[in-house]
């Protein structure tokens, strides 16, 4: 049996990467650094284990040993675990679904870079089309981008220079709805953060293509909408469809391919379904948030992934996504949602009751999916539901005392 370690089950999509595996035969070893991790509990995790922070000294001895311990064929390549062996990449990228070369990997987390990329490229590329207008910021400096006055406002995405020593995952975000705030959320950003990209604000749903890479070309894609089309601050694509558009997917592909990515990735965009324009948001160069629903639309990424990397697969035609199937986030996603709207001053009355009684017919859906509730591991629903609960009880009391 081929053993293969995922790290970060604390988090969603990591946790979809496990039962994917799991399911599909692999020797699963669950790994985190919190030990009440979820994933640590999952029935199709063979084995688990609880490991030194990414930024302790003694992480990399510790994956050393367990890595030739256990037989590890494959790491799955979470963000943060990438950026934790990036000093030893030469050690562990036989291991790793990903490009063999660093500088095709470590610049792709830097929104600013990946956006410098696009716009230094062919423009008969078009990797500007379908890209909000765009500025990246020099933090160090007193300078500030000249700014055309755009209704949709601005976007503020700050982040740590690559190599500087900051962690990947942590950086700054702010929307600012007009002008002349932005330099205020600069100066306030420049305190934490040496770089940020400024982006123009989009309108329209929000469209995810997800798509497993190999040599320029996706082996297998799928596409997401999320359901709620009414703008909202919480419960971003707590209620997703799998779908199919293939101008955005074509779009998402062309992206991936010209950044040389290898492996697997989601790229998110705005769809202004009454024009059918759509503008890119971002790239997540690892495993995204709605993967449970591209498993259970029937393209098994994390499968896909280890059947490419370790028996060298390339031809997938057989895999076939079902567009209309729904997957929901009841906690917190859907109730932050529901509270989200419920506050809302411009919704009426009726439209909110509407609103509940949909979260709660939802409920008595069988066809609607849940991202904890799995095939042969449904019991993490319940974990999910109580520590939802708890988190909300400690809030409520934390704010009383």
């Amino acid at each position: 049996m081929t053993a293969v370690l995922v790290p970060d089950v604390q988090a969603r999509a990591p946790l979809a990467a496990l039962r994917s595996l799991g399911r599909a035969g692999y020797e699963t070893h669950a790994v985190s650094h919190a030990a009440d991790a979820i994933g640590l509990k999952s029935a199709l995790a063979r084995h688990s284990a609880v490991h030194p922070p990414y930024a302790d000294a003694a992480f990399l001895p510790w994956l050393r040993a367990y890595v030739a311990r256990h037989a590890i064929r494959m790491i799955v390549p979470t963000s943060g675990l990438l950026h934790a062996v990036q000093s030893a990449f030469d050690e562990f990228k036989p291991l790793l679904p990903v490009a063999g070369d660093p500088d095709l990997i470590f610049p792709r987390f830097s929104k600013c870079a990946v956006y410098e990329a696009y716009a230094a490229a062919d423009p008969a590329l078009g990797l500007l089309d379908n890209h909000p207008r765009s500025w990246v910021v020099d933090l160090t400096r007193t300078t500030e981008p000249d700014l055309p006055d755009l209704p949709g406002g601005y976007y503020v995405k700050a982040e740590h220079a690559l190599g500087a020593g900051g962690n990947l995952e942590d950086s700054g975000f702010a929307y600012v709805p007009s002008r002349d705030k932005v330099p205020e959320t600069l100066a306030a950003f420049a305190r934490t953060w040496p770089k940020a990209l400024v982006q123009e604000g989009c309108p329209g749903r929000q469209i995810g293509v997800s798509a497993l890479m190999h040599q320029g070309k996706a082996l297998a894609v799928t596409c997401s909408r999320d359901l709620h089309a009414l703008p909202h601050s919480k419960g971003t694509m707590s209620l997703r469809e799998s779908c199919w558009i293939p101008q955005v997917a074509e779009d998402a592909v062309r992206r991936l391919a010209h950044l040389g990515w290898q492996g697997c990735a989601m790229v998110e965009y705005r769809l202004d379904e009454a024009t059918g324009a759509f503008y890119l948001i971002e790239i997540n160069f690892r495993y995204w948030q709605a993967l449970h629903l591209d498993i259970h639309a029937g393209v098994d990424f994390p499968r896909l992934q280890a059947e490419w990397f370790l028996d060298g697969r390339t031809d997938f035609g057989d895999v076939k996504m079902r567009p209309g199937v729904v997957l929901r986030d009841p906690w917190p996603g859907e109730v932050a949602h529901l509270v989200n709207v419920l506050r809302r001053r411009d919704v009426g009355a009726g439209a909110k009751l509407g609103t509940l009684a949909l979260f709660l017919g939802r409920f008595l859906d069988p066809r609607i999916h849940t991202d904890f509730s799995f095939p042969g591991d449904r019991r993490l629903a319940w974990y999910n539901f109580r520590d939802f609960v708890a988190a909300e009880l400690r809030g409520i009391f934390g704010q009383g005392s």
